[in-house]
């Protein structure tokens, strides 16, 4: 898992816009198990992991910060990592951005920070690009054929279809984020969709009463019922792990790898096929 695994809480207004719509697909390249687009920064191609599980907007690592042109915001932000430690930072603004055709300008962003308990895992990346820029978007993440499609909410009903799949509804107590229901061998699990979580895991909590000795650090649970449809098998890797609480596991690399899913953040569901 990554530090982007939490719940966020965010002080002041997020200043984001989009200055130009339309639709695009851009390059997803898979690296260490995270899905990595370019951005362009002024004149800067920058590139970021796609974290579902961050509702931030933009997060830049200092090595960015420094080339390009950024205006302070007097909000701090304040997020606990999944391990629960608390972390600060100073809020900031990027004038524009650019995702393939797609410009966004006034985008609040922030600096990658962690706690000292935690390494940061790299693969080349130089910050994360959240959902908040996100949210009035479809969001088509297809690893299998390394691309990523943003379906604005202008798009024409051909361009919409390639939303499709399985209807998974979020639960609508967690605000728009990727949260669903899942049924697995293990029961009824309440289930964090995230593409910075390099496999799927399981609160070891919610597993099967074995022995340590048969346990072990990852599960396999035949049925994986999102839908209506079973999805399964799906291997879970076990974790302790403390944020987001009320949740019992993080759907992660594992499945996104074998499927296209759709983040209808609009219409507060996934679409899944198969």
């Amino acid at each position: 898992m990554t530090s982007r695994l939490v719940a966020l809480l965010m002080f002041g207004a997020l200043l984001t816009r989009t200055a130009a719509a339309g639709t695009t697909t851009v390059p997803l390249q898979v690296l260490g198990n995270f899905p990595v687009i370019s951005v362009r920064i002024e004149a800067l191609d920058v590139p970021l992991i796609f974290d579902l599980g961050d509702d931030s907007a933009l997060v830049l690592a200092q090595s960015v910060i420094q080339r390009v042109k950024t205006l302070p915001v007097s909000d701090n932000h304040r997020a606990r990592d999944v391990a629960g430690n608390v972390v600060q930072s100073t809020m900031f603004t990027v004038p524009r951005l650019q995702i393939g055709k797609l410009e966004f300008s006034n985008v609040t962003g922030r600096p990658d920070v962690h706690d000292p308990s935690y390494q940061a895992t790299e693969v080349g990346q130089q910050g994360y690009l959240g959902t908040a820029l996100l949210k009035t978007y479809k969001v088509v993440l297809d690893y299998p054929h390394r691309q990523m499609t943003l379906i604005s909410p202008d798009s024409t009903a051909a361009e919409s279809a390639k939303c499709q799949g399985t209807t998974v509804p979020f639960l609508p107590e967690w605000n728009g984020e990727a949260v669903t229901k899942v049924t697995t061998d293990f029961g009824e699990l309440t289930a964090v969709w995230d593409t910075g979580s390099p496999a799927s895991i399981l609160r070891t909590a919610r597993a099967p009463k074995v022995s340590d000795s048969a346990m072990g650090d990852s599960m396999t649970t035949k049925s994986f019922v999102l839908g209506g449809a079973d999805f399964g098998p799906l291997k879970l890797d076990l974790s302790d792990y403390a944020e987001p609480a009320g949740t019992d596991m993080f759907i992660g690399y594992n499945f996104f790898a074998s499927h296209i899913v759709c983040i209808d953040f609009p219409g507060k569901r996934l679409l899944i096929q198969r």
